[in-house]
């Protein structure tokens, strides 16, 4: 008999402490390209390998929400103009502003400004594989809720059907999504312990909401989500929790 076992790393993680962006971090970039969101063969988030299917919408569910705070708003200013704050539930200003970031995960000069953050929270999915030196945990994909400045659900963040190479976001409000493939990764000092950060460009986009224009998509200030370190047996599946923050470009 076939033995399957479900593995679930405990840990609880914070919501993205930077989520409004913050300065240029140091570090060195990430050389291993073992990171898509990962490479599909091997433990990571959502691959960059060469996946030849055409990545297609799909769906998912996922029932965690998780707050997501972020910076309020000034006051009105005498001159009549109003500053939106967490009060009337709409985000700062602040929260669609670009963050800076190191030179290899940059947007392209015209790849035009942010049009939607979120705060992804879930998990970073592994399955353990047979491979020529034993087992090894291999990436299968995400499964994250995206939540706005007031931690009110947005949308969801999950592999497509074109597989872990091609990671799809997608809004809860109408099913827009757009699907994206990796360009770049970066891993700041310190953060060894967490996925990478990411530059990816949206290959497929679909309705006519704020993602069918995500043009390029920036994973920043992540926060666990690597695969276990310790061996496995084949069959077993872990879920490593882990949080980033996800700004999407367009025109």
């Amino acid at each position: 008999m076939k033995r399957f076992a479900i593995v679930v790393i405990a840990s609880c993680l914070p919501a993205c402490s930077s989520s409004s962006g913050g300065g240029s971090p140091t570090g060195q970039p990430d050389a291993s390209g073992a990171d898509a969101e990962q490479d599909s063969s091997t433990a990571g988030d959502t691959g960059s390998g060469g996946d030849s299917t055409t990545p297609q919408d799909s769906s998912a569910t996922e029932t965690s929400t998780q707050d997501s705070g972020s910076g309020s708003g000034g006051d009105a200013s005498d001159s009549g103009t109003t500053e939106s704050d967490a009060s009337d539930g709409a985000c700062p200003g602040s929260w669609l502003t670009a963050p800076t970031v190191p030179a290899s995960i940059e947007v392209p000069a015209d790849g035009g400004g942010v049009i939607l953050h979120a705060a992804g929270v879930g998990t970073q999915n592994y399955a353990c594989t047979v491979t020529d030196a034993g087992t090894a945990w291999t990436f299968v994909g995400p499964s994250a809720n995206l939540n706005d400045c007031n931690g009110v659900l947005i949308g969801h963040h999950f592999a497509s059907d074109g597989g872990t190479a091609f990671p799809e976001w997608i809004e809860t409000s109408d099913g827009t999504y757009v699907v994206g493939h990796k360009l770049a990764a970066y891993t700041p000092d310190g953060g060894a312990g967490s996925v990478p950060w990411l530059l990816l460009q949206g290959m497929q986009h679909g309705g006519s909401g704020t993602l069918s224009q995500a043009e390029y998509i920036q994973r920043l200030y992540t926060d666990g989500g690597n695969a276990p370190g310790s061996g496995c047996d084949a069959g077993d599946m872990v879920q490593v929790p882990y949080g980033a923050d996800y700004y999407f470009y367009g025109p």
